[in-house]
C-alpha cells in the first residue's frame, strides 16, 4: 500500500512539470505574438503619425490660400468703377515705389538663381523684412483695403476741405486713405489727431508725416455718395522660420505696412513653407480676362494684370514621416527631395477683381 502511494506521487509530480520541448514552443509562440502586435503597434504609430502631419500640412495650406487670395481678391481697390475709373490721384509723395503706388494692385518678384527680377525695392529689403527673402520663393506684394468704408455725411467744399464722416471712428493721424465713387478715387493721408473721433478728416500736405503728399488737393471734391477706406500694402515672401525653433524650416511670412492692429511686422504666418511662386495672369487684348500667365518679369505691363496664380508647397517639420523621398511637382518640374519629410503642393487662381473691366 505504502509502495503505491509513493508511485502516484511520483507520477503525479511528473505530470506537473513542462519539458524543453513545451518550453521552447511555448516561447516561440509568444515571441510571435509579441512580434505581431509589436508590428501592429509601429504600424498604427506610423499611420496615425502620417495621418496627423497630412492634417496640419492642410490645415496650414488651406489658411494660407485664403489669406492669399482674399488679400488678392481686393488687390487695387478703387471703388465701384474698379481700374476704369474715371480719375484716380495719388497724393503720396513718391508714389511710384512699391508701398506707395497704389494705381497698381500687384506686384511681384522671382530670383532666378542670380539675382530678383524685377529688383526688391529699398522698402522691402533690411531691416523691413527680417528674416531675409528665401531665394527658393517669390515676393508678392498686394496692395489693398482694409475694413469697411466709411460713407461721407456731408459733401467737401473744396478738392483741398476735411472730409466728414461719422464720428467715434478708427481713422488715425497718418493712416493711408482712399476716398472713391463711381466717377474717381483718391489716394491721401490723415494729417489731424482727431480724425477718428470728429469725423473730420484733414488732408494737409505740409504735415511731415511718412511718406507725406505732395499737395493738400483729391482732384475734385467728393459728395455725399464716396467712401473713405484705409489702405495698406501687404508682402508676402518665404524666410527661416522663427517660431518652429528649427534652423532647416522654412514659413510663409507678411509684411504689413500700415499695421494698423499694432502687431509686430513682418509676421511668420504658416511654418513649413518650402516653396512659393507666382504667375500673373495678363489681360492682353483687354476683354477683362487673362490670356496668358507669366513669372515676373523686368518688361511686365502690370496694369495688365487680371489674376494671380500662386502655388505652395508645404511640408512637415519632422524628418522620416514617409518611408522614401516623396517627389513633387512644383512650377512645372518634378522636384526630388533629399528627406522624407511629408509635403503637399496647394495652390489657388484668383482674379484681381477690381482690375476686370
Amino acid at each position: 500500500m505504502r509502495d503505491h502511494v509513493h508511485a502516484a506521487a511520483t507520477a503525479a509530480g511528473r505530470q506537473a512539470g513542462l519539458t524543453v520541448v513545451e518550453i521552447m514552443v511555448g516561447a516561440a509562440i509568444g515571441l510571435f505574438l509579441v512580434a505581431v502586435m509589436g508590428s501592429m503597434f509601429l504600424g498604427s504609430k506610423t499611420t496615425f503619425n502620417h495621418q496627423n502631419h497630412l492634417a496640419r500640412l492642410q490645415e496650414n495650406g488651406r489658411f494660407a490660400v485664403e489669406a492669399l487670395s482674399t488679400d488678392l481678391r481686393m488687390a487695387g481697390f478703387r471703388g465701384c468703377r474698379g481700374s476704369t475709373a474715371a480719375t484716380f490721384t495719388n497724393t503720396l509723395n513718391d508714389p511710384n515705389t512699391l508701398l506707395y503706388n497704389h494705381a497698381q494692385g500687384v506686384w511681384a518678384s522671382h530670383h532666378n538663381g542670380t539675382a530678383w527680377v524685377p529688383a526688391l525695392s529699398s522698402q522691402i529689403q533690411s531691416p523691413a523684412l527680417t528674416p531675409a527673402p528665401a531665394v527658393g520663393g517669390d515676393v508678392l506684394t498686394v496692395r489693398r483695403v482694409v475694413g469697411p468704408g466709411l460713407g461721407l455725411i456731408a459733401e467737401m467744399a473744396s478738392a483741398t476741405a476735411a472730409l466728414s464722416v461719422s464720428a467715434g471712428s478708427a481713422v488715425a493721424l497718418g493712416d493711408w486713405l482712399l476716398v472713391s465713387d463711381c466717377s474717381g478715387a483718391a489716394v491721401f493721408q490723415a494729417t489731424n489727431n482727431d480724425a477718428g473721433s470728429t469725423g473730420s478728416i484733414e488732408h494737409d500736405h505740409s504735415a511731415a508725416l511718412t511718406p507725406g503728399m505732395s499737395t493738400s488737393s483729391l482732384g475734385r471734391p467728393y459728395l455725399r455718395d464716396a467712401l473713405v477706406h484705409r489702405l495698406a500694402a501687404v508682402t508676402y515672401y518665404v524666410a527661416a522660420s522663427q517660431r518652429s525653433g528649427k534652423t532647416h524650416l522654412n514659413a510663409l511670412w507678411s509684411y504689413t505696412t500700415p499695421s494698423y492692429d499694432g502687431s509686430v511686422q513682418p509676421q511668420e504666418l504658416v511654418t513649413g513653407v518650402d516653396g512659393f511662386a507666382v504667375r500673373l495672369g495678363l489681360d492682353t487684348n483687354s476683354d477683362g480676362a487673362a490670356d496668358a500667365y507669366s513669372a515676373p518679369t523686368t518688361t511686365l505691363d502690370w496694369t495688365q494684370v487680371v489674376s494671380a496664380q500662386v502655388e505652395l508647397v508645404l511640408v512637415s517639420a519632422d524628418d522620416r514621416i514617409t518611408t522614401t523621398a516623396q517627389p513633387y511637382l512644383f512650377g512645372g518640374n518634378t522636384v526630388t527631395p533629399t528627406d522624407r519629410r511629408l509635403r503637399t503642393v496647394m495652390s489657388v487662381t484668383t482674379s484681381v477683381r477690381n482690375a476686370l473691366r
